[in-house]
């Protein structure tokens, strides 16, 4: 896996979820041999769970409802928190959960992808509405076991010397949103949290409506703590290699001159070129 990703010209990578154990240890002889560096670690990881199954949310530490699911993924941060400092890496990027909304989030996403908000704005407003108010509605008390959740993990990422990174969710019913993750942030000023933007996500939730993309990224600007850069091919389909998009990349330049991440993440199955001409792309728009 590294030797694809160095033959493609990178000498710093994220280390994902799927990374298994014995990944880990082939990736700390590959550190110590100072060929590769690691940037950010993307929660949870190595990856925990017994089955060999990966993704990103196998524990939320948002959900009241199921208080053993929460406790073990406090513990998991905890544990990808504790391999990030082993690293000497700074950033862990996490997904907090989701308010229990599913079915209607996807409702919006069929929408879009039908062109109804397109052709028919005032639904599709109608329909956002009855959506927003329900969220609000389900959202207290995972936003307050959330907030239980960093007040147990922060001080503990903080002594390992480890900025844990909140990623904006793609989907309508992400944890926290756009608003919440300001309010967080500001709680918690000072105590080891940041937001991680990823440019994908944020233009799906920009084409449904739940906010405006560069205007987001300038608002978050002093808390970003790193991005996932890939784009939206319409209506809604993320994370392939721009150019040729609905991502606005030039939003990132005032970014590219300090020293936070960009990590490009694509999709299984784009090729070696594919990538190449996305370095080559944004090289250009970043002047960097």
């Amino acid at each position: 896996m590294l030797d694809e990703i160095e033959a493609l010209g990178f000498d710093t990578v994220e280390l994902g979820y799927a990374l298994t154990n014995v990944q880990s240890d082939a990736v700390r002889s590959r550190l110590r041999s100072g060929r590769v560096k690691v940037c950010s670690i993307h929660a949870f990881c190595p990856n925990p769970m017994p089955d060999g199954g990966a993704g990103p949310e196998p524990f939320s530490i948002c959900d009241p409802r199921d208080f053993r699911g929460r406790k073990n993924g406090i513990a998991q941060v905890l544990a990808s928190a504790r391999f990030a400092s082993e690293l000497g890496v700074s950033r862990l990027v996490l997904h907090a959960g989701r308010i229990p909304v599913f079915r209607a989030a996807v409702r919006l996403d069929r929408m879009v992808c039908d062109g109804v908000k397109r052709d028919k704005p005032e639904k599709y407003a109608r329909r956002l509405a009855r959506f927003l108010d329900r969220r609000s509605r389900k959202s207290v008390r995972h936003l307050d076991t959330l907030y239980a959740s960093l007040e147990e993990i922060l001080p503990q990422t903080r002594a390992l010397g480890v900025t844990l990174c909140l990623e904006n969710l793609p989907t309508a019913d992400g944890c926290p949103d756009e608003n919440e993750m300001f309010q967080l942030l500001r709680e918690f000023e000072g105590e080891g949290l940041a937001y991680w933007h990823d440019a994908g996500h944020g233009q799906r939730r920009h084409e449904l409506g739940l906010m405006h993309h560069a205007g987001l990224v300038k608002r978050m600007a002093p808390h970003i703590g790193g991005f996932h850069l890939h784009d939206v091919l319409p209506p809604l389909s993320d994370h392939f290699m721009p150019p040729g998009g609905l991502v606005d990349f030039s939003m990132f330049r005032p970014f590219a001159a300090t020293d936070l991440p960009m990590v490009l993440e694509p999709r299984e199955a784009r090729t070696a070129d594919e990538i190449r001409r996305a370095v080559e792309y944004l090289s250009g728009i970043l002047g960097s």
